[in-house]
């Protein structure tokens, strides 16, 4: 599991929902940060997760509103890795709910937006079942 918010108190409701569910959570400063992580894992001491469908990361949580690199180009960028990185599930955050703002994040390939502040409940919600909820909006 791999977040970033620009947020502090997010990132902490991000990180108790998700330690709730067994995840390990690796945390990135920026999206330049998360999307080096994702290239080389090991080198950030990342090891594979459990299930045999991904090779290091479950998930991806990021902000959309991010120094260096905003959330969109992470996962614009994320998408164009090779192998299963490059179709890990990602989530995107924004206190905005525009249309425009999700409709450029499931075109960038994120898989399900939520709307700032984090609720815990519906983030769990959403990791327990992103599987079924792929391209899609809570707002």
């Amino acid at each position: 599991m791999c977040i970033r918010d620009s947020n502090d108190y997010n990132q902490m409701v991000i990180g108790r929902a998700l330690t709730k569910l067994k995840f390990d959570v690796v945390k990135a400063f920026n999206g330049a940060d998360a999307l080096e992580i994702l290239k080389n894992p090991q080198a950030h001491n990342v090891f594979p997760c459990s299930e045999s469908r991904c090779s290091y990361f479950s998930i991806i949580i990021t902000d959309l509103h991010m120094p260096i690199m905003n959330g969109l180009d992470l996962i614009r960028k994320a998408r164009t890795l090779p192998g299963i990185t490059g179709k890990i599930p990602m989530m995107m955050l924004s206190a905005s709910d525009e249309k425009e703002q999700v409709e450029e994040g499931l075109k960038a390939g994120m898989n399900h937006f939520l709307c700032k502040p984090i609720k815990e409940a519906e983030l769990l919600e959403r990791i327990k079942d992103y599987h079924l909820t792929r391209s899609s909006s809570s707002c």
